[in-house]
């Protein structure tokens, strides 16, 4: 064999062996590739899966927390409403726990609920792995609240939303959607829920006197009447707790408990506040059906002024104290407080809706406000008003 033709066959020798490396190479990479592609869409499914054992936790702890202190109740209550929610009771709940955090920090009157739960791989199979196990934990805790903040100017009587004798519960109480008064006018009826003795609903919350809104005043500025409509007032509100019936002098030593009435008809700062509020509120937010889940029948968290998700700026939905005396107070009196309502205002159907001695405001009945936005402190046995809240 000539030097040309051992050259040629060295070099044909040589390209076969890079083909055949080339092919196993392809090959190698492809199963890694897969690799990674299994992993990825595994990871999706895991992720997913990881975020509907958090909110299953984080319910259950929150429906067990509402019957704090009793173990008992509290550890029911929050298997069922695990069972409600798809948790298999026997295999994915671990003990229920009482007075520890899940760092395991002592926190009282709080339950912590564990959940663990095994999810299949797919593609992950390819490589092996065939299932994982998540975890998930969640502890909450009831409280007292020692103030609602951010209650509208406006307050109800309470056997015009409890029926005759203003107590919750009976078969005449208010149901959610149905439309309320929340400030009469001067065209009195005579009617046990309309205005009487020149009181028509409108409270002084801060400050007497009554303006119309503007922007949001400063987080601790005291508002009037008018800014109170718009942004809330900022006196930390709760429910009467002094003797009965009562006082002017009862009420001043139960700061809190009672609101001034702002007396008169206020239809000029009354009717500015509320086409305010329409003219601003988000789009978002700006109608019954956008603002209440139909589902749970409960306020949206974005929508809802008083949540951490709210959408921010002037809201349609208000907080109203629930009174008893109301009608019976002459002139700028104090009234005692015995509950709080979400209602959310309708929209006046026209430009001269407020105008002459007519200015009703209208609303509809939502709930009532067992979520508050004041000051929680530790559960006391004899509060009026607990709220429960996630721990951790």
């Amino acid at each position: 064999m000539n030097t040309r033709s051992w050259l040629r066959h060295t070099f044909r020798t040589l390209h076969r062996h890079e083909r055949g490396q080339v092919v196993f190479l392809a090959a190698g990479a492809m199963v890694v590739l897969l690799g990674f592609a299994a992993l990825a869409i595994d990871i999706g499914f895991f992720a997913h899966t990881k975020r509907d054992l958090q909110n299953d936790a984080d319910a259950m702890a929150l429906a067990g927390a509402q019957e704090i202190p009793d173990p008992g109740l509290a550890s029911s209550k929050a298997r069922e409403w695990g069972t409600k929610n798809g948790v298999d009771i026997g295999s994915e709940v671990l003990p229920i726990e009482f007075g520890t955090t899940c760092s395991g920090a002592s926190e009282p009157n709080t339950i912590t609920v564990r959940l663990q739960r095994s999810q299949p791989t797919f593609l992950a199979r390819a490589v092996g792995i065939s299932s994982g196990t998540l975890r998930a934990c969640a502890t909450a805790g009831r409280f007292s609240v020692t103030g609602f903040v951010g209650a509208a100017p406006w307050g109800m009587e309470n056997n015009c939303i409890w029926g005759h004798d203003g107590q919750v519960g009976g078969g005449d109480d208010i149901l959610i959607g149905e439309f309320i008064t929340l400030k009469y006018d001067a065209d009195n009826t005579g009617e046990d829920c309309d205005a009487h003795t020149g009181n028509f609903g409108a409270l002084a919350i801060d400050l007497t006197g009554a303006t119309p809104c503007g922007d949001e005043p400063g987080p601790a500025e005291p508002r009037k009447y008018g800014d109170a409509i718009c942004w809330g007032a900022i006196t930390p509100l709760h429910i009467y707790e002094g003797p009965t019936p009562a006082t002017s002098a009862s009420c001043a030593l139960d700061l809190g408990g009672c609101v001034q009435t702002e007396p008169g008809n206020v239809i000029g700062p009354t009717k500015k506040s509320v086409d305010y509020l329409f003219d601003y509120v988000s789009d978002e937010c700006d109608e019954w059906w956008k603002i209440v889940d139909p589902l749970t029948k409960t306020l949206r968290a974005r929508c809802n002024p008083l949540s951490e998700f709210y959408v921010g700026g002037p809201s349609i939905v208000k907080l109203i104290p629930v009174l008893n005396g109301l009608w019976d107070a002459g002139g700028s009196s104090p009234v005692p407080i015995v509950d709080f309502v979400f209602v959310v205002l309708e929209k006046p159907t026209s430009s001269s809706w407020c105008t002459g001695s007519k200015c009703d405001i209208s609303a509809r009945f939502v709930e009532r406000a067992t979520v508050p936005t004041g000051d929680r402190g530790p559960l006391h046995p004899e509060s009026f008003i607990t709220t429960v809240a996630l721990v951790e």
